[in-house]
C-alpha cells in the first residue's frame, strides 16, 4: 500500500483543502439532484422529494463506509482492510437484527398490557445502541486477536475477520429463526444490503440522526489525517513524532464502529464499497489521509448515490423490483478484493 508522507515534509494548504471539499460538494449535490430526475416514472415533487430523501440515505451509507475504509487502510497499513471484511459490518448488524427482533417481540399480543413502553425501549433507543455494541465488541475481538505485543499482523486481522463474519452470519440466521415467519422477508431484504426508501421517509429523525453521527466521524477522520500519514511510516517513527499509536488506534476503531453501525442502520451491510472508493481516491489525490479522507468521503457518497440509482433502473426494467445494492458491491468487490490480495502477495514475494 502507498502509505502516506511525513506532513512536515508534504504541508498541505488549507486553501486547496477547502477547495477540495467545496468543489467534491458541489459534485456529489450535482450528482443526487441528477440520479433524482433519473427514472421510469413520471417526475412529480413527491417523487423527486422522495428520491432526494433516500438518495441523502445513500449518501450518508456511502460516505461513512468509504471513510472508515480508508481510515482502517491508514491505521493497519493494509490496502484490504475496511469494515465489511473485518466483520465491523456484521457486528453491526447482528445488534440491529436483535434490535429488531426484540422490538417486534415487545408488541407482540402477550406484551398487549405494556406494548407502548416495550416498543419505546426497544425500538428507537435499543436498536441503534446494540448495532454499536456489536460493531464495538467485533472490533474488539479482531483487534485482540490480531495483536501480538502492541504490534499487529494484517494476514491474521484478515483471518479473524473472515471468522467473525462467519460467526455473526450464525448468529443472524439463528435471529432468523426466532421471529415470526412474517418479519423473516423484510429482515431478509435488509440483510441484502440496500437503501430503503420508506425507511428515508418514514422515519427522517433516524436519517438525519446517522447523518450527524457519520459527519460527526468523518470530521474526526480528517483531523487524524496527519497522524495517519505518520503512522505510514511505521509505529516507531510514528511514536518518535508524538503520535500516540495505541490511542489512535483505539479512536478510530471507536469512530469506526459508530460510523458502520449508523451506515448498516439505514442500509444494512454494504460489502466492499469501504474497499473501492479509498483504493479509487488514492489513485486520483494522491496518499495524503488529509485529502484522501475527504475524497473518500464524497467518493463514497457519489458511489453508493449512482449504484443505488442504476438498481433502481435495473430492477424496473427487469420487472423484480429494486435490485438490492449490496448485491452489486459485492459482484464488483469481490474481484477488487482478490486483484489486490494477489498484488500484496506478489509484492512481498519478491
Amino acid at each position: 500500500m502507498a502509505s502516506g508522507q511525513d506532513p512536515e515534509r508534504a504541508p498541505l494548504s488549507g486553501r486547496l483543502l477547502a477547495t477540495t471539499i467545496l468543489l467534491l460538494a458541489a459534485a456529489a449535490l450535482a450528482a443526487g439532484v441528477l440520479c433524482a430526475l433519473v427514472g421510469q416514472v413520471e417526475l412529480t415533487w413527491d417523487i423527486f422529494r422522495a428520491r432526494m430523501l433516500r438518495l441523502c440515505a445513500a449518501a450518508t451509507v456511502g460516505a461513512g463506509l468509504a471513510s472508515a475504509g480508508m481510515a482502517l487502510q491508514g491505521l493497519l497499513r493494509n490496502p484490504l482492510a475496511e469494515p465489511y471484511i473485518l466483520g465491523i459490518s456484521s457486528g453491526a448488524g447482528v445488534g440491529v437484527l436483535a434490535g429488531l427482533a426484540l422490538a417486534g417481540a415487545a408488541a407482540a399480543p402477550r406484551w398487549a398490557g405494556s406494548a407502548g413502553a416495550a416498543h419505546w425501549v426497544w425500538g428507537p433507543l435499543a436498536t441503534p445502541l446494540l448495532a454499536l455494541l456489536g460493531a464495538l465488541a467485533t472490533c474488539g475481538v479482531v483487534y485482540g486477536i490480531a495483536q501480538r505485543r502492541g504490534r499487529l499482523n494484517p494476514y491474521v486481522l484478515l483471518l479473524s475477520g473472515v471468522i467473525v463474519n462467519a460467526f455473526n452470519g450464525a448468529v443472524m440466521l439463528a435471529i432468523f429463526m426466532l421471529v415470526p415467519p412474517r418479519t423473516i422477508a423484510s429482515f431478509t431484504t435488509w440483510a441484502m444490503g440496500g437503501v430503503s426508501e420508506n425507511l428515508a421517509i418514514t422515519n427522517p429523525l433516524l436519517l438525519a440522526a446517522c447523518a450527524a453521527v457519520v459527519a460527526g466521524g468523518w470530521c474526526v477522520l480528517l483531523a487524524r489525517g496527519a497522524a495517519f500519514n505518520a503512522l505510514g511510516l511505521g509505529d516507531d517513527v510514528a511514536g518518535s513524532a508524538g503520535v500516540g499509536v495505541h490511542r489512535l488506534r483505539i479512536e478510530t476503531f471507536v469512530v469506526v464502529a459508530v460510523m458502520t453501525s449508523a451506515a448498516v442502520m439505514l442500509a444494512g451491510p454494504i460489502g466492499f464499497l469501504g474497499l473501492i472508493v479509498p483504493h479509487v481516491c488514492r489513485l486520483l489525490v494522491g496518499p495524503d489521509h488529509r485529502m484522501l479522507a475527504v475524497a473518500s468521503g464524497f467518493g463514497g457518497a457519489i458511489f453508493l448515490m449512482a449504484v443505488d440509482t442504476a438498481c433502481r433502473l435495473v430492477g424496473a426494467w427487469l420487472r423484480i423490483g429494486e435490485l438490492p445494492a449490496g448485491i452489486v458491491t459485492a459482484l464488483a468487490g469481490g474481484p477488487f478484493f482478490i486483484h489486490l490480495l494477489r498484488a500484496r502477495t506478489g509484492e512481498e514475494g519478491r
